[in-house]
This record gives C-alpha cells, sequence and structure tokens, in this order.
C-alpha cells in the first residue's frame, strides 16, 4: 500500500491559469513519497466575511435541496422501489469496480464508488453523516475486506458525511480546500492527508489517482481516474438525469465556497483529457465520456446566453425571466442564475 502525493506541474493538459483554479491549486508544497501524509494546518480564526459566506452558502444549499441541507443527518424514509435503486452493483466490463448509487443530496446523496483490490477496499465519497453503516453493510455484501482509503470529491454534506466514522480504520484524502471548507461549514470528519494537484493511491497493485483541476461545482473540486478499469468518479462536476423524487438535477455552483461558473467548463477539460471510456457522476447514472462532452457543451451555452444578454443590457434583476435555457433541461431557481449574472458581471 502506498501513498504518492505528486507536485509541479498539473496533470491537465492545457495552459495553467490562475483565474481557473482554487487557492493553492498546483503550489509545489510538499514532496511526498510512499506513505507519506501532508499534515493539515491548523484551522485560523474565522473572520465575519466567512460568517457570511458560511450562512450564505447555507440558504444556497437550501434552495438546491429543498430544505434537505438544513436537515442534512435526519435518516429518510424511503420507499421499497427506492430502496431498490440503491443498492451496490458491479460496474459492466470493469473488474473489481463497484457504485452504491446515489440520485440526490437529500434522500440518497452522491454516488458511492467502490474498488475491492487484495489488500483491501478503497471508496471515493462516502454519503450522509449517518450513512457509514449502511455502507458498510452494502459493502459485506462482496467483500470481508477493510475499507483502507476514502476519496473525497468534494466537501458537501452528501458526500463526505460519513468522513469521521471512516476515520475510525481508514485512511481520508482530499484536496486542501476540502478541509477548509468543512471546518469552515463546522462539518466532522475534516481529512489530514491532502494535496494541492493530484495524489495517487496504490492498494493491491491498482493504482487510483485523484486530480483537481481547478474551480467548478467547489473550489476543492476533485475527479478520481480508476486507470485499469478506464473509469472516473467526477463528484459534483459532473451530474446527470433525475432525483428519486423525480425532479431534475441541474449545476450548482456554490459560491460561498470557491464555486466558480466561468472556470467551471475548464476545469472540465481537464477531467476530459484523462484516459476513460465509463463514469461515474457525482449524481446520477453510470454514462460515458460522450455524455461529459455533452454536459459541458450545455454549460458553454448557458454562459454564452447569459453574457449575450448581458451585453444587450438586460438586469440582474431581469436576467433569470428573459433566459431561456428550456432546451438545456436544467431547470434552475431565479437565484442561482442570479449568482451567475454577479460573477459574469464582477
Amino acid at each position: 500500500m502506498a501513498i504518492t502525493i505528486r507536485t509541479g506541474r498539473c496533470p491537465a493538459r492545457r495552459p495553467a491559469n490562475p483565474a481557473t483554479r482554487g487557492p493553492d491549486s498546483c503550489s509545489p508544497d510538499h514532496t511526498g513519497s510512499s506513505g507519506t501524509a501532508i499534515a493539515a494546518a491548523p484551522a485560523g480564526n474565522r473572520t465575519a466575511a466567512s460568517l457570511v459566506a458560511v450562512l450564505f452558502g447555507c440558504a444556497q444549499l437550501w434552495l438546491l435541496f429543498g430544505g434537505a441541507a438544513l436537515h442534512a443527518q435526519d435518516r429518510p424514509v424511503l420507499t421499497e422501489a427506492q430502496r431498490s435503486r440503491v443498492q451496490i452493483h458491479a460496474l459492466p466490463d470493469k473488474e473489481d469496480l463497484y457504485v452504491i448509487p446515489g440520485f440526490d443530496g437529500g434522500l440518497s446523496g452522491g454516488n458511492v464508488a467502490v474498488l475491492v483490490t487484495r489488500d483491501g477496499v478503497l471508496i471515493v465519497d462516502n454519503k450522509f453523516e449517518y450513512s457509514h453503516p449502511d455502507i458498510m453493510a452494502q459493502l459485506r455484501t462482496i467483500t470481508d475486506l477493510p475499507v483502507r482509503y476514502v476519496l473525497n470529491t468534494h466537501h458537501h454534506f452528501d458526500h463526505a458525511g460519513s468522513n469521521a466514522a471512516f476515520m475510525n480504520d481508514a485512511t481520508v484524502l482530499a484536496h486542501r480546500n476540502v478541509r477548509s471548507n468543512i471546518l469552515a461549514n463546522n462539518q466532522s470528519g475534516a481529512p489530514e492527508v491532502l494535496y494541492d494537484q493530484s495524489a495517487t493511491v496504490v492498494l493491491g497493485g491498482q493504482e487510483v489517482t485523484a486530480y483537481h483541476f481547478g474551480r467548478g461545482h467547489t473550489n476543492g473540486d476533485s475527479v478520481v481516474h480508476f486507470s485499469r478499469q478506464r473509469t472516473v468518479h467526477t463528484g459534483d462536476l459532473f451530474i446527470w438525469g433525475e432525483r428519486l423524487d423525480g425532479s431534475t438535477l441541474a449545476p450548482f455552483i456554490d459560491y460561498a465556497n470557491g464555486g466558480s461558473a466561468v472556470a467551471w467548463t475548464a476545469t472540465l477539460d481537464g477531467l476530459l483529457a484523462l484516459d476513460f471510456d465509463t463514469v461515474i457522476p457525482g449524481h446520477g447514472p453510470i454514462l460515458r465520456k460522450v455524455d461529459i462532452r455533452i454536459f459541458r457543451s450545455r454549460f458553454e451555452q448557458l454562459l454564452t446566453r447569459m453574457r449575450v444578454l448581458i451585453a444587450d443590457g438586460v438586469t440582474r434583476d431581469a436576467i433569470a425571466a428573459e433566459l431561456d435555457i428550456a432546451d438545456l433541461g436544467w431547470p434552475m431557481p431565479a437565484s442561482r442564475i442570479e449568482s451567475i449574472y454577479d460573477e459574469l458581471t464582477q
């Protein structure tokens, strides 16, 4: 077993642009070696400005999840049909790789990728704070091996909620902004093994690499590449389809935690440069690389249409009513569109 913390050039095949990266992204820091952890710095006192950001973030998450965010750790009651959709299953033609499905931030959480090796289990994301026993019970249906590593795609409670419980037996890795955001939002389970641009875990002879290509959903987004299986877990940089309740997912930019609509497409370009054919989205069904290209195109169309309206003099108060994105299939509340307007006009 080994952890390699890579430093130096970004793995993305595009010019480095500090405007599209989160704090500390791609900056040389520590040279990690096999089994070396990068210790996290102590959290400082929170300023008044950061308190405002946290409150704003809670309000945005309330809009995103219909109130679920403020009661994030309440275990929902699923119907039998819903429960059947969130059971662990193997990815076709992807040896050793499984997924515990997740379709939303309120009922089922994010998708959990599961890699089973001869030396133990690696998982990507872990749903809610109450999800640890549920995840372990599902893992026990396919293996008796312990979970050795947990990788976080970002800090949100429906993806990293069980960090603290897994830390009793496993090593949790994440981009350093994930730790900062967890601490700023008073969540538990702040990771203690951090990276700035990438980290590779070698377990049972298999390499799994987490990449931070820049900002998008948050400032701490990572994609996780299973090289042998040619599969990626994208976190919420890429989502698709409907929630368990039948409502439609749409991109959410968490501005309170460093997200950026403007940087999102460039971040996806870094992801698309990787060698993969199968995609585990943050929420939604198993998809293909071409679906990320479709998602990116839709996102670019959203921004282009907004820029045209802004150039024509449409105001912030009118932008949501004037913007036509029905063909994109992304229902967005006015507040989300207005937040993108703010970024485009600052």
